[in-house]
């Protein structure tokens, strides 16, 4: 990665070389996400109609002008940090920034688009609360970190009654503002591209740039280990969810951390596939793997088995970390587990493409690309008894909160 450089404005710029390619995609994060929001729904919203109009152009002008000219601005918030994508050809970038600075800068957010918006979103969790897997979730997040931590507000039907247009005006003037941004350009930039870019982002007036700072967030200690639901409609399978809190990728565990997790689910020839998927056939597939949330990982295993299995099931679960904890894995296991996650690394970062995407990911969790090599290295050098002192450490079987929803 070569060193940022900045607009007039002072606003970070990260440049990702492609130069064997017409595309150019500019990529914008904002931080904070759902983790500051004053009320369900906020973030996400202001950032997926964020092209429902604007100041000088309606929602159809804007839709037709980026059909036009092959164009896609796309947008969403995740847990920490929210992103703004323009995807275009270098041809007709000249065309196109204009109207992405527009959206940047003053979107009007049309009430016929924001309620449709609402509309939409209530029915598809209407839906969601008819699934297994998402209830399970749902109750999981809810008890293991306490219904009002940042990281486990699901949103109920209070939630759509509550949020009003003016939510996301207010959000997007305190947190979609590139004095809260980092930019990153990928494609066949030079020295013209990175102008014009200047001359349309770098010149919007903002505030010495200040990424916004994560306030620590308290978690409540689970009143119950287990935690069953019934949902009021038929399901053949059961949603399951095991886990607890763990120490953020900063810790000087993590690699051993993950590297455990990855040998006992993290792929299909893990340990819980090949138990209770391909000698037991409870299920289709069973997962564990990790959740990142400002200051903490939640450690997550995840199934869906018939109602009959599912005692048998967590059972099952708490022998294969009870055995990681008493004898050693073999170099095969070891080697094959390694060999996956350097293969999973490779695959994330060989596309510049895709590259922003995992760079904003880690920027939002304080990590840079050199993080995730040195942890490539680290993992290289983990042995079979460091396994062991992770799962133990780590682990226990007797901590993991449990979270399970049947049909009825």
């Amino acid at each position: 990665m070569p060193a940022p450089i900045h607009l007039d404005n002072g606003v970070e710029v990260n440049v990702i070389p492609m130069p064997s390619t017409e595309l150019v995609a500019i990529s914008i994060m904002f931080f904070g996400g759902q983790w500051v929001q004053e009320k369900k729904l906020q973030s996400n919203l202001a950032l997926q109609q964020i092209k429902s109009g604007t100041e000088s152009f309606t929602a159809e002008f804007l839709s037709d002008k980026l059909d036009y000219y092959g164009a896609t601005i796309t947008a969403d918030a995740t847990i920490n940090y929210g992103f703004l994508r323009l995807n275009c050809l270098r041809r007709t970038l000249p065309d196109v920034l204009p109207l992405f600075r527009e959206i940047i800068t003053s979107p009007t957010y049309e009430q016929p688009l924001f309620d449709n918006a609402i509309e939409e979103s209530y029915l598809s969790y209407q839906v969601s609360e008819q699934k297994v897997a998402y209830v399970s979730k749902r109750v999981f997040y809810q008890q293991l970190l306490g219904s009002h931590h940042p990281a486990a507000q699901y949103v109920d039907e209070q939630a759509y009654q509550n949020i009003r247009r003016e939510d996301l005006l207010a959000y997007h003037q305190q947190f979609i503002t590139l004095s809260n941004a980092v930019i990153y350009v990928t494609g066949n930039v030079d020295d013209a591209l990175l102008a014009l870019v200047n001359s349309q982002l770098g010149n919007i007036p903002c505030s010495e740039p200040h990424p916004h700072a994560y306030q620590r967030a308290d978690i409540v200690s689970p009143s119950r280990m287990m935690n069953e639901t019934t949902l009021n409609v038929p399901s053949v399978q059961s949603g399951l969810r095991l886990g607890k809190v763990l120490p953020d990728a900063s810790s000087a565990d993590f690699p051993a951390i993950h590297l455990s997790s990855v040998i006992l689910g993290g792929y299909f020839g893990s340990r819980l596939m090949k138990n209770i998927r391909e000698r037991l056939g409870f299920t289709y597939g069973i997962g564990s793997t990790f959740y990142p949330i400002p200051y903490n990982n939640i450690f997550i295993i995840a199934t869906e088995t018939p109602r009959e299995h599912v005692a048998r099931c967590i059972e099952e679960i708490k022998k294969d970390i009870a055995d990681m904890q008493q004898h050693p894995v073999s170099n095969e296991e070891l080697d094959n587990a390694r060999n996956f996650m350097l293969g999973q690394f490779c695959r994330t970062t060989e596309v510049s493409l895709s590259l922003s995407t995992l760079l904003m990911h880690q920027r939002a969790q304080g990590r840079t690309l050199n993080d995730l090599l040195q942890e490539q290295q680290q993992i290289q050098s983990i042995t079979p008894e460091d396994i062991i002192q992770s799962a133990q450490k780590y682990f226990s079987p007797d901590e993991l909160l449990i979270a399970v929803a049947h049909g009825k």
